[in-house]
């Protein structure tokens, strides 16, 4: 059982020197919580906002962490997260959830140091390694030499799949083909429209993309146009579609996965709301057959390997990474894993 003496709130405000991913954000908040036990044992969980503006995030968590958890037993994270949760009924989920997201992975950190295992084996998982796909550096600016340049980085340092940003636009085709020219057929390639498209440009690019055999197309649409995915997932001879990042809330990642729509479900650590959630998000995919494709994270997602009877595919764009220390780094051959340290096995630099 855990006893949580004292919670301590840091807010991290990083600035890019220039815009990066597909939509071009300039910065990114991070908010940081430190649990501590009883016996002076800790607990490190974090949460982000991308684009800036945490600190509202961060006297959340701390308001949060004062009425839920500061001078509280508690013996299982999930319990505790749908306490929190609960707790949001007359404010909605929004930044509500994002600082959620940081105690969750605190508390799970604290478990799993307690019971002195990584936080994989603390979660029901199992030792063992999982594919990334690259999307780093990759710009929708980027000219097809570009793009081509980057992906090649990408393979070689080892990555079997790349994830180029598009546009949404009739040039997608030609700048997709001239990539999938250049790295070959036995690399993977995706893509991420980062919500740009319509339902007539999202339907040129999926059409494109199968053509091509690609591996997906990231959120060909904005998330919130329902009606238009539903729409797409009816059809055929078009490529797997990917979803999630901007979700929030069970019930939106239920309605899209019973509706069929992704092939890939993409939760977000701090939009979804935490670990807890993303493990519910996990098993309820995999009995869909559904692949889990979690946003950013690879280090702390591999942990979710083994927990759940489906497949599991990691990111790699680094955004909060250089704060920590600890991560599991990829391997030559674009695979990481599990490792073998208590928790989570992450600190935060001095």
């Amino acid at each position: 059982m855990m006893f949580i003496k004292n919670v301590k709130v840091d807010l991290i405000e990083r600035r890019f020197d220039k815009p990066i991913g597909g939509s071009t954000v300039t910065g990114v908040d991070i908010i940081v919580v430190t649990l501590i036990d009883k016996h002076g044992l800790t607990g490190l969980g974090f949460s982000y906002v991308i684009g800036g503006g945490g600190g509202l995030v961060a006297k959340l968590a701390q308001t949060f962490a004062e009425r839920f958890l500061i001078n509280k037993s508690l013996t299982d994270p999930r319990a505790k997260w749908v306490e929190i949760q609960k707790s949001f009924n007359r404010t909605g989920d929004g930044l509500n959830m994002l600082a959620l997201a940081a105690l969750d992975v605190g508390i799970w950190d604290l478990k799993s140091n307690l019971e002195e295992v990584p936080l994989n084996i603390s979660l029901g998982g199992k030792f063992g390694e999982v594919p990334v796909y690259a999307s780093s550096n990759f710009n929708p600016n980027d000219t097809v030499e570009q793009a081509i340049e980057k992906s090649m980085h990408h393979i070689g340092n080892g990555y079997t799949a790349v994830k180029p940003r598009v546009n949404a636009i009739d040039k997608d085709s030609e700048f997709l083909e001239a990539i999938r020219a250049a790295i070959g057929d036995d690399i993977e390639l995706m893509s991420d429209a980062n919500e740009k498209g319509n339902f007539d440009s999202a339907l040129r690019l999926l059409e494109a993309a199968s053509a091509l055999n690609m591996k997906f197309v990231e959120e060909p649409l904005p998330a919130g146009d329902i009606i238009s995915y539903r729409r797409l997932s009816q059809l055929n001879n078009i490529a797997p579609i990917a979803l999630g990042e901007h979700l929030q809330g069970q019930d939106r990642f239920v309605t899209i996965m019973e509706d069929r729509i992704p092939s890939y479900i993409q939760p977000d650590l701090a939009m979804a709301g935490g670990i807890t959630p993303c493990l519910e998000i996990s098993m309820f995919a995999a009995e869909r057959n559904i692949i889990v494709a979690p946003h950013f994270l690879p280090g702390l997602f591999i942990h979710l390997h083994g927990t759940f009877r489906g497949e599991l595919l990691l990111e790699d764009f680094p955004l909060i990474e250089d704060a920590f220390d600890g991560w599991p780094q990829v391997d030559n051959r674009g695979r990481i894993t599990t490792p073998k340290v208590s928790g989570h096995g992450l600190s935060l630099k001095t």
